[in-house]
């Protein structure tokens, strides 16, 4: 079944009009590819919005239908695009019809003519939305396809629990339910870098269900990282961290998938394969990476949390402990907006080492920065736990949290995207998937 991605905030509108307008609204955007590797096809909406007012021809609380000129305008968009096109429509009322109807069905025909005539190579979807649901197909009564919103939140508008939940995860399902828990044996979580956040956020991962994780790290275990490392021994020196992680996964939760992969996110071929995954975690300090996996999350809506750790010590004396916790995901400000990327440091950490060397402003080898596991071990679990406030009915609404291991305070700070930003603003990389391309290393 066909997967496609949909910003929240305007499904959130739809479903708010459901509830309340007596009469049909109609919405459109424009469908972009963004996954064509093995598994189901992916794809994003851009654009979205809500159709105005003088657009409709005809409009009543049980058929709606726009004027051919806006759909003309909808279609040449599109092809300038190189999109396909998403047409929404809602059934009003608290009670109902949840899916397709007959008048659906008689008039669906046509539209799908008009569309793949004008623009063959796109792919097209229809959506019926309720005040609580979205019930989608491809364009001309086709096969279902399976939405979901992402936003602060994530909903998966087709998938259910089977009722049977296994033992162990008891006392968590009495937390947020058996719906929450089969949401997590269902998902297919990336970790991005396996170090001293990265490790912990594996194990926990493990212990709370998750289906399916792929562990991304180019890096070996050696002695300086054996204080931080969770899960790692004397005898794993040597051995590629991912592995060092995948037994550890292993080790709890028998029934996880592991993808082991010893690589960077910057590389083409890696960052096409984290298209694949329904989540994110960033636990890397390349700045290189951290951008890379920013404009990934906008750009294919794969939300994702960003985080890390910094120990500053003056004179000999530990001065500052301050960490950060960062969801990334439509209607919210991205690495950008926080100023957290630094431009500078990206293009060093993209060079060769033959552009390096000719570079005379290139500053060479980093200093080792403290790091030590409690302090690490706070911060892994407040994102650990934000996410379960994303793809669960676990409370919490910050969704950018910074820790001062000094105080022993936990701050949360709204952030919201920046007009017009290159990564998260519909004028940027936003739902666009293939058609725009990453800042990845070919």
């Amino acid at each position: 079944m066909k997967r496609v991605a949909i910003p929240a905030d305007t499904l959130s509108t739809l479903h708010a009009l459901a509830g309340t307008l007596p009469v049909e609204t109609c919405a459109t955007g424009f469908v972009h590819a963004a996954h064509s590797l093995a598994g189901a096809p992916r794809f994003t909406v851009q654009g979205l919005a809500v159709a105005p007012d003088d657009a409709y021809l005809e409009r009543s609380a049980v058929q709606a239908s726009l004027k051919p000129e806006f759909m003309l305008e909808i279609a040449n968009r599109a092809r300038a695009a190189g999109a396909g096109v998403a047409l929404l429509h809602t059934h009003p009322g608290l009670q109902p019809l949840e899916g397709f109807s007959a008048a659906d069905d008689a008039g669906e025909g046509s539209l799908a003519c008009y569309f793949r005539a004008r623009l063959p190579e796109g792919d097209h979807f229809a959506a019926v939305v309720t005040h609580a649901h979205v019930h989608m197909r491809e364009l001309g009564c086709g096969p279902a396809a399976a939405p979901f919103a992402v936003g602060p939140s994530v909903r998966d508008y087709v998938q259910s629990t089977s009722g049977v939940v296994d033992g162990r995860y008891d006392r968590q399902v009495r937390a947020f339910g058996p719906e929450g828990q089969a949401v997590l044996e269902r998902l297919s979580v990336a970790i991005a870098g396996l170090g001293g956040t990265g490790s912990i956020v594996a194990q926990q991962l493990a212990h709370l269900g998750v289906g399916r994780l792929m562990l991304i790290d180019h890096d070996e275990v050696d002695t300086s990282n054996l204080n931080r490392l969770q899960g790692a021994t004397t005898g794993d020196v040597g051995l590629p961290k991912v592995a060092v992680a995948a037994r550890s996964i292993s080790a709890i939760n028998p029934r996880a998938t592991c993808d082991p992969v010893v690589g960077d996110v910057t590389d083409a071929v890696l960052a096409e394969r984290l298209t694949d995954v329904d989540f994110i975690f960033g636990c890397t300090d390349s700045m290189a990476s951290r951008a890379v996996l920013n404009q990934l999350a906008y750009q294919y809506l794969i939300p994702m949390i960003d985080m890390g750790v910094s120990i500053h010590v003056e004179a000999g004396r530990l001065a500052s402990v301050t960490g950060r916790v960062q969801m990334l995901a439509p209607g919210l400000g991205c690495l950008v907006c926080a100023d957290g990327i630094d431009g500078q440091q990206v293009r060093w950490e993209m060079m060769s080492p033959a552009q390096r060397r000719a570079d005379p402003y290139f500053e060479n080898a980093s200093i080792p920065q403290p790091a030590v596991m409690p302090l690490n071990g706070v911060v892994t679990s407040a994102a650990v736990a934000m996410f379960l406030s994303a793809i669960t009915s676990y409370p919490g609404e910050a969704r950018l949290l910074h820790y001062d291991g000094v105080r022993g305070s936990v701050r949360p700070q709204r952030l919201s995207p920046r007009p017009h930003c290159i990564v998260c603003s519909e004028e940027g990389a936003l739902a666009r998937g293939r058609s725009w391309s990453l800042p990845v290393r070919s």
